[in-house]
């Protein structure tokens, strides 16, 4: 688990939004990412959030953090060794993986950023998780999730590097491939309420993006 503190700097132009829209590939592997550009554009450098970032610690990330954030936290919430037994774990071992995120009597987070985890959860887990989130989640927190809508996907969820404030660096930890379980759009409000989907972007390379807000 990694906490990053930094002084909050002048952001850079803002990304741009969009509406439901494929985004675009470049020779980089780098996709556009228009939830996480409608995020940023809605950031305010005059008002610095803290950041809980489900995924693993990069570099390239804390520093673009660093442009809007005074304070981040890395969970790397789904580690190789937790998937070998996740479809096994009943609640309680599953919840023990939780504790990796912050008690809810610390200041409360204002961006998540759950990447591609919810393809890997099953049964409740994936409330279980929104509802851990919440608890640590300040009121008008933004979330952001991705749903593969393809067949198969990376069998261990993938490394996401920003390449610019709308943009996403897709950076796979395995070549092996299972079966995405593509849930409805309805679903996965299902799965993150109490969060509100407010957008959800399909993507043409075979991603849904989803961007919510805890009133």
């Amino acid at each position: 688990m990694v906490w990053l503190r930094r002084s909050p700097a002048a952001s850079p132009a803002a990304g741009e939004g969009g509406g439901d829209e494929a985004g675009r590939e470049s020779s980089s592997g780098a996709h556009d990412s228009p939830a996480l550009a409608e995020i940023y554009a809605g950031l305010d450098e005059d008002r610095p959030i803290r950041v809980l970032d489900l995924g693993p610690a990069q570099r390239a990330n804390l520093e673009f953090y660093s442009e809007f954030a005074c304070a981040v936290r890395i969970a790397h919430l789904l580690r190789g060794d937790d998937l070998e037994a996740l479809r096994h774990l009943e609640p309680d071992p599953f919840v023990s993986i939780l504790e990796r995120l912050s008690p809810a009597d610390e200041e409360p987070f204002g961006l998540i950023l759950v990447w591609d985890l919810l393809n890997y959860l099953v049964a409740e887990q994936p409330s279980i998780l929104a509802h851990h989130l919440a608890a640590v989640a300040e009121r008008g927190a933004r979330i952001h999730a991705m749903i593969f809508t393809t067949g198969t996907m990376p069998a261990q969820p993938s490394r996401y590097e920003f390449d610019a404030p709308g943009r996403l660096l897709y950076r796979p930890t395995t070549h092996r491939q299972t079966d995405a379980p593509n849930p409805p759009a309805a679903q996965v409000e299902r799965w993150l309420d109490p969060f509100r989907i407010t957008r959800s972007f399909v993507l043409r390379h075979g991603v849904r993006e989803f961007l919510g807000t805890f009133d």
